[in-house]
């Protein structure tokens, strides 16, 4: 039976097994390699839905200083670990994205937000989110923002995100469409004893490229690229499965 978690309550539940089913030691390596060639090295960087610190590590051996934000706690304190196992300094704070200070308004060369955090982003808050977004950056920075292409998964109603396998363990991330409403499961179970499991969901927000290409320019941004990969390939709207949006602060 799976259980019904609010977006952050998912996230600590899912913080116990979270680097082994994205692989984290294994696509560290590829995801600073990428970066590299996206971003200027030794910039102040924030990693907005930083979850396990997948890519506020990946910046920080790249040599920049990371600011790296989620509303999940037990993500942050497993993302702790990892900049301890990786020996950088990353400073870690507990927020929404739309819940941050001031403070850190026209601070940051660069706002990254990978991993399809923005459709855990609640559709009231969407517009005040984006605009966050851009209030973080210093003049000419520059933001990269990533979400799965909603129109493709909508469209073919693709319940199957990805499978894996994974040190005895079975990974299912999947969707249910109930009544325009989109859920987001992840079921866990052992190879050798599929009746040992656990499944979790939570609600998610499809949003489509038409809508944020109207939010980035109605906030302000400027020379808006659309990636469907992070080697800066064409974003198509009918087959890519990833969507990065690539925006400056003017």
């Amino acid at each position: 039976m799976s259980t019904f978690f609010e977006n952050k309550m998912f996230y600590d539940e899912a913080s116990s097994f979270y680097d082994e089913m994205i692989e984290f030691d294994k696509n560290l390596e590829k995801r600073k390699e990428t970066f590299a060639n996206i971003f200027e090295p030794n910039k102040l960087v924030a990693d907005l839905g930083c979850g396990t610190g997948l890519d506020s590590v990946a910046l920080a051996l790249n040599g920049n200083k990371v600011f790296a934000f989620d509303p999940s706690l037990k993500m942050i304190e497993v993302a702790k670990q990892n900049s301890f196992k990786f020996s950088v300094d990353i400073n870690f704070l507990q927020n929404t994205i739309n819940n941050i200070s001031q403070e850190y308004h026209s601070k940051f060369n660069y706002v990254v937000s990978l991993g399809n955090t923005l459709a855990n982003v609640e559709g009231s808050v969407i517009y005040s989110t984006i605009q966050k977004i851009y209030d973080l950056l210093v003049n000419n920075g520059k933001a990269l923002i990533h979400i799965l292409n909603y129109h493709l998964i909508l469209e073919r109603q693709e319940r199957i995100l990805s499978i894996k396998e994974k040190n005895n363990f079975w990974y299912i991330r999947f969707y249910d469409f109930v009544n325009g409403q989109i859920n987001f499961n992840v079921l866990k179970f052992e190879k050798e004893n599929p009746t040992k499991n656990k499944l979790i969901t939570t609600q998610i927000f499809g949003y489509k490229l038409d809508l944020l290409t109207k939010v980035f320019e109605s906030v302000g941004f400027k020379e808006i690229e659309f990636w469907s990969d992070l080697n800066r390939n064409k974003f198509d709207i009918k087959n890519s499965k990833d969507l990065f949006i690539y925006a400056k602060k003017s």
